[in-house]
């Protein structure tokens, strides 16, 4: 199992490389992640390379018994190349952006994609074949800082293209944008504008004043220039290499299609942050940003930068208690972490990270948090055998699509909705319930989940139609909600009754819906709903749960329809938690889905490898907790009594 720590050998003199490697083997680390951000020095004039000092540090390294992930460097472009080219992205108001921080470059610009083809070309002749070379890292978290979406000319003309090859015809586009709205029919492809500053931006708060269709299209663009850079550079190092490919995702960063980004990729990987400057995440939202990220490839993952200590750019984040770099990373390899590095090994001293701690601290000494995680390396060299290639065991699949999140953001429906909070809240009644949900996209539907919950999915094509009524029709339980079913896949509001498409499936239509403010209460002890209030006519589904108030009382508010040997539920408005883990559980129940029971704040999920089956009992709280399982423990090989410390973990065998 790769057990790692991401390093920056650039940053230290070369007298403590030795020492450093050594403290890293000696904190069990087998795999370093190395020079995905040293352009710099490895072309520090245009055509100009030395990789002298990498050969070196690889060597170094290796003598330690020690392998490398070679990040390619295209994330942060050395000053002399943006002095000579202009490679910089353009806001929607025509700014460039600025040099000084990364990520400042359009993946559309002829001048960095040449100069990433020959940095990348490079590295892959030189290191391709390299013994101590184990895989390899494509760029840095595409997307991030705000860098999905760039105005410049280059994504003028690129969009355009795009377009054409989609649409073939302007009459055809014109026809499908609705753009006789407004008088903005186009006559070519080359007169489509990029959706960028209007005039009616900033009336009535943040409108979006765009065709709902020509934004929809620029999301789908952005996100594929990046898919499309990225394999730019896989064909190279293919070229000179077979050793794995990936790229490190952000969890639940949504502006690039990952699944697209993932598909030609060796393997899944992402960073993982749980405390930082910004944000504390909730466990569950962990859990589900681990889900997300299995469910690019339905296959493991590595995370590429776990947290290692407290960071922050400006100021600190929250610094991990005793027990909590362990457990955080138990909780990776649950939700199918084969192979983890974290971020970083030394803390450093200048820079935008200065605040960012790493496995050791500014000064180089080990202390607690070498230590711990020096002690989780021991423990995973001997139980690795049972984490690579397992499989968890569930009956339940939350599908998330990007293009969803895109839509619900063009047009957003009402204040305080938001489809991903949609999503989440599924996701953690779930979880709390027991039923370890996987969390993947369309392509996933199928029978091996006994529930699939597709909460606001509104764009629906002919194919998802098609897969949703043979997985219905074939016995599985669908859960559609409000917000299902009501436009088409160019971004346009249904013509037909509201859910669509999916009306037969849900046995069910919309009469009218009641997005005003204020609560309106349930019935059947469901609590009251804020949000949003399908009124629903039921045509051949069952009536499960009314509402209880305003002109709609007494009307259909949740409902179940049989279809073929399956059932599909629609709940028409947003519940509150404890109300949605109360529907969560009488659709598992109902569907026959298993959940384990286990304490809040807690997970245990059920594993198997080669026929052998665990248990992994996970405490977030910082009391000790009674996890209501008793068993020989593979962790210390003795009788394990249920009560598990506070940032406790625990691993039970499930065989006998």
């Amino acid at each position: 199992m790769i057990f790692g720590v991401d390093y920056y050998p650039e940053h230290w003199d070369k007298s403590e490389w030795k020492k450093q490697a050594r403290i890293m083997r000696d904190g069990n680390f087998n795999t370093v992640r190395i020079a995905e951000f040293a352009w710099c020095r490895l072309e520090p004039e245009e055509d100009t390379f030395d990789f002298s000092w990498l050969d070196e540090i690889i060597d170094i390294l290796a003598a330690e018994g020690i392998g490398v992930i070679l990040g390619t460097p295209t994330a942060a472009p050395p000053k002399w190349l943006v002095n000579k080219y202009d490679v910089y992205m353009r806001d929607k108001y025509g700014r460039q952006r600025g040099y000084g921080s990364r990520r400042e470059c359009c993946a559309n610009n002829s001048y960095y994609i040449a100069r990433s083809k020959v940095i990348v070309e490079q590295l892959a002749k030189r290191y391709g074949k390299n013994p101590n070379v184990i895989a390899w890292q494509i760029d840095n978290e595409f997307g991030c800082h705000q860098s999905t979406r760039c105005y410049c000319e280059h994504c003028g003309r690129e969009f355009a293209y795009w377009l054409e090859k989609k649409y073939k015809s302007i009459d055809r586009l014109n026809k499908i944008y609705g753009t006789v709205f407004w008088s903005q029919e186009y006559s070519s492809f080359d007169d489509v504008i990029l959706p960028a500053y209007t005039s009616c931006e900033g009336d009535y708060g943040k409108l979006q004043a765009h065709n709902p269709s020509l934004e929809m299209d620029f999301y789908r663009f952005s996100s594929d220039s990046w898919v499309r850079y990225q394999q730019m550079q896989i064909d190279i190092i293919r070229k000179y290499s077979d050793y794995p490919i990936t790229h490190n995702m952000m969890g639940h960063f949504s502006d690039i299609d990952y699944r697209k980004l993932g598909e030609p990729l060796d393997i899944t990987a992402w960073d993982n942050y749980i405390d930082n400057q910004w944000d504390c995440s909730d466990f569950e939202n962990i859990s589900m940003a681990h889900e997300l990220m299995r469910g690019v490839k339905n296959k493991n993952f590595w995370v590429m930068e776990q947290q290692s200590g407290p960071c922050g750019w400006d100021r600190f984040g929250g610094t991990p208690r005793p027990g909590q770099l362990r457990l955080w990373t138990y909780q990776s390899i649950a939700h199918g972490c084969e192979g983890l590095l974290y971020f970083r090994f030394r803390s450093a001293p200048f820079g935008m990270e200065q605040y960012w701690l790493g496995v050791v601290d500014h000064d180089g000494v080990p202390r607690r948090r070498y230590y711990e995680i020096k002690q989780t390396g021991e423990e995973l060299k001997k139980l690795s055998d049972i984490f690579v290639g397992a499989k968890n065991s569930t009956d339940v699949l939350l599908v998330k699509s990007y293009e969803e999140v895109w839509c619900h953001e063009i047009k957003c429906h009402t204040e305080g909705f938001d489809y991903r909070n949609t999503l989440y809240s599924y996701y953690r009644a779930n979880n709390h319930l027991g039923t370890n949900p996987v969390c993947g996209g369309e392509d996933m539907i199928g029978g091996e989940y006994k529930v699939i919950y597709m909460p606001a999915y509104s764009m629906v094509s002919a194919e998802v139609e098609k897969r949703l009524e043979e997985y219905v029709q074939n016995g599985g339980t669908l859960v559609l909600t409000y917000l299902s079913g009501t436009r088409d896949v160019n971004n346009n509001i249904v013509t037909s009754a509201i859910p669509g498409r999916l009306r037969k499936l849900a046995g069910t239509s919309v009469a009218e819906f009641d997005s005003s403010r204020g609560d309106v209460e349930l019935g059947n002890g469901f609590g009251v709903s804020k949000l949003w209030r399908d009124i629903l006519e039921p045509e051949t589904a069952d009536i499960r749960v009314c509402y209880n108030g305003e002109y709609y009382k007494d009307s259909a508010a949740v409902t179940v329809n049989t279809y073929g040997k399956g059932r599909v539920w629609y709940v028409g408005c947003d519940l509150e938690e404890s109300a949605l883990l109360k529907l969560v559980k009488i659709i598992s129940d109902e569907a026959g889905a298993g959940y384990i029971s286990h304490p809040d704040g807690t997970e245990i999920i059920k594993r198997s490898v080669n026929g052998r089956e665990y248990f992994m009992l996970l405490n977030y709280m910082r009391n000790a907790i009674d996890m209501g399982i008793r068993g020989k423990s593979l962790l210390s090989e003795k009788c394990f009594d249920g009560i598990l410390d506070g940032y406790g973990v625990e691993i039970i065998d499930a065989s006998k």
